[in-house]
């Protein structure tokens, strides 16, 4: 079976196949540096503060945290052997978030949040190809998304809405035909993709200000076509990679524009009406073998392709086509009008550090590199998925971020903790990065937490607890952690002390792993 050799991300991706998800009672393996990373990053002052009107919030994704998703990809993919660890199916253990809007806005309010992220399923509105050329949405799915937003709106929430958080409906994309075109190969899904969006924002522009078009397109691009777990399933299949990322990027440029023709409302009277962004998947990189020049010149090239070719292509318009950082292809283009500025925020999700090699383990084609990114042999802490815990490289990513002079949202940043001993500390830690950014100069304007309550984490199945709540896979009743009350004396104060700091537990590293 494949090894696992690629990011292993929560709501962001590259969760392993079950057959690898494989753990030790150790720190470290054979695969990882024997001396780590080297801290880089200064450290933040003895206090941060956040400025007013700063986005407090948490996030979600339908998927995730939804039943009834039999008309998307994923909803077969959960159905197919051996691609989820112990079968694991949202319809049977999830936490049903439709049915419990109520109790998710209670745990929204009760921790003093004042937006949230959750994303529209287009599988669920249109379930059929017939449904959506006819614009006719299964109505019980638009009036709980109406219910959803009318409800947030009276308990003073703002709704940021992702519009593709990883699925796509089954008619676009289909596991059980992996070698056709699926989703964003297919030559109209771009067209249809923009009236999706289009159509949402003129049904609820006057509840919606804040959109996120597609979640992390380098990660669902990977996870269906190098890594294989995510549909449709294929391995290493660069070029179709590489197809799907263009396509994304291009079909995101077209929405945008789409977006702010059909909703020009300020539901939230703020002078603002559409704002747009997509969320990218941040990383911070650093080389295997600092002395190693190979591996330094492996890891710029992936951090470039990572962390800078898609940002450059829709906030510059800089079009890198074959990826080489030189703009002098055929294909190339400097400032092309139809992708540049098309952002109005950068959304960062980012979780942790990865270590990367020319050569050590398996080298992804055309990248030319190999990419380590748990068991690293370092003095970090551990999550439950053997991350490492690296506040400091919230602070990296956010300052690569302001070089575009943009308003920054860090859209997703959560820790796998079951028993809730880390997440207190992890989210304080990384906030204060947060922080000391925008003392730095990053226009940084919210931070939404991964993820309000735990959820079906794609391949690895509902056992990585990542929520500032709880529930009881029976009952469905919700139960606030206490990391979730750390949130809240954050946000009240709207500022943290190295004090602050000083007085949580330290981290229990390396845990016994509940994924085993």
């Amino acid at each position: 079976m494949l090894k696992r050799f690629l990011f292993v991300l929560p709501a962001a991706l590259f969760v392993c196949l079950p057959s690898s998800c494989k753990s030790s009672d150790s720190g470290g393996s054979a695969d990882a540096n024997d001396a780590g990373p080297t801290e880089d990053t200064p450290q933040p002052p003895a206090e941060v503060t956040f400025p007013a009107g700063f986005a407090w919030g948490s996030a979600t994704a339908a998927f995730q945290v939804e039943k009834g998703l039999t008309a998307t990809d994923w909803g077969a993919w959960v159905k197919t052997a051996g691609k989820i660890k112990n079968m694991d199916d949202p319809d049977v253990l999830g936490p049903d978030a439709l049915a419990h809007i109520d109790d998710d806005i209670a745990l929204l309010t009760q921790s003093g949040q004042n937006a949230y992220r959750f994303s529209i399923e287009w599988g669920r509105l249109y379930p059929t190809k017939a449904a959506f050329d006819a614009d006719m949405p299964d109505m019980a799915g638009v009036t709980a998304y109406d219910t959803l937003l009318t409800k947030l709106k009276a308990a003073g929430v703002a709704p940021w809405v992702t519009l593709h958080h990883f699925s796509s409906p089954s008619w676009l994309s289909d596991p059980s035909m992996a070698d056709a075109p699926q989703a964003w190969e297919r030559p109209e899904m771009a067209a249809l993709f923009v009236e999706w969006c289009k159509r949402i924002a003129k049904r609820w522009g006057d509840k919606i200000d804040h959109y996120i078009t597609i979640n992390e397109p380098l990660n669902l691009a990977l996870g269906g076509y190098v890594q294989g777990s995510f549909p449709p399933g294929q391995l290493l299949a660069m070029d179709r990679t590489f197809a799907v990322v263009k396509a994304e990027a291009k079909a995101h440029a077209q929405a945008f524009d789409a977006i702010h023709a059909a909703d020009t409302i300020d539901a939230d009277g703020d002078g603002k009406s559409a704002l747009v962004s997509m969320a990218f998947h941040q990383r911070a990189f650093h080389a295997y073998d600092a002395t190693n020049p190979d591996d330094v010149d492996a890891t710029a090239r992936v951090k470039y392709f990572w962390n800078a070719w898609l940002m450059n292509a829709v906030v510059k318009g800089d079009w890198d086509d074959d990826y080489d950082q030189k703009y002098d292809g055929p294909n190339d283009k400097l400032g092309d009008p139809t992708l540049k500025n098309h952002v109005d925020y950068l959304g960062v999700n980012y979780y942790s550090d990865t270590l990367i090699a020319r050569s050590h383990g398996v080298v992804i084609p055309k990248i030319n590199a190999s990419v380590i990114q748990d068991h690293i042999q370092d003095s970090r802490p551990k999550n439950e998925l053997w991350w490492d815990v690296y506040p400091q490289g919230m602070r990296q990513v956010l300052d690569e971020a302001k070089a575009y002079g943009l308003p920054i949202v860090i859209t997703e940043n959560g820790i796998a903790d079951s028993t809730d001993v880390n997440r207190a500390r992890y989210l304080t830690e990384h906030l204060q990065q947060v922080g000391a950014a925008i003392a730095a100069g990053a226009d940084v304007r919210g931070y939404f937490h991964w993820s309000l309550i735990d959820n079906f984490e794609w391949a690895n199945g509902f056992c990585p607890k990542f929520g500032l709540s709880a529930y009881d896979q029976k009952t469905k009743v919700r139960t606030l952690r206490a990391s979730g009350q750390q949130y809240k004396k954050i946000i009240q104060a709207k500022k943290i002390a190295q004090s602050d700091l000083d007085v949580l537990p330290p981290y229990v590293s390396a845990p016994v792993n509940p994924c085993n």
